[in-house]
């Protein structure tokens, strides 16, 4: 079992008015541990990407709360998890391959953006709990090595 040195909660409103809120609140969150600038910047792009869709997809037009969840893990990793109580959608599973051989303008819509978010964490996982969708992204501090495994 994993245990957190820190961890913080918040609830938004999952209106893409509210999505520099969302981003300023993590950030603030992120900025109190020991991240990398590069880190940070990869952190910060990842959830931006997953909060739009989560935004603009999970309640078809209707009102909706996105909880937000900060956790930190005595600076080997950070973990940030978004929960939304939208309707159920795997982004892993929906995940595809990106074509890189089609033009982009020829390309299928969808998919790019959980291609994105996997280029920039260390580890995303995702379940539907309660009612919830719950996707976890984790970011291992540059220099460290996983937790539990041994440095090279």
């Amino acid at each position: 079992m994993i245990r957190f040195s820190r961890f913080v909660s918040s609830i938004f409103e999952a209106e893409i008015k509210t999505l520099p809120l969302m981003l300023r609140w993590v950030r603030i969150q992120m900025q109190q541990e020991s991240l990398s600038d590069q880190d940070l910047t990869r952190m910060e792009v990842a959830i931006e990407e997953a909060l739009v869709n989560i935004i603009h997809y999970a309640y078809l037009d209707k009102e909706g709360k996105i909880e937000l969840t900060c956790r930190f893990c005595f600076n080997e990793f950070i973990e940030l998890v978004i929960k939304d109580h939208g309707i159920p959608f795997n982004p892993l599973k929906a995940h595809k391959e990106v074509d890189k051989e089609t033009e982009l303008h020829e390309r299928k819509e969808g998919g790019l953006g959980i291609a994105f978010i996997n280029q920039l964490m260390d580890e995303i996982r995702y379940e539907r709990r309660e009612g919830a969708n719950i996707l976890t992204l984790r970011k291992i501090h540059s220099g460290s090595s996983e937790p539990g495994s041994s440095p090279h």
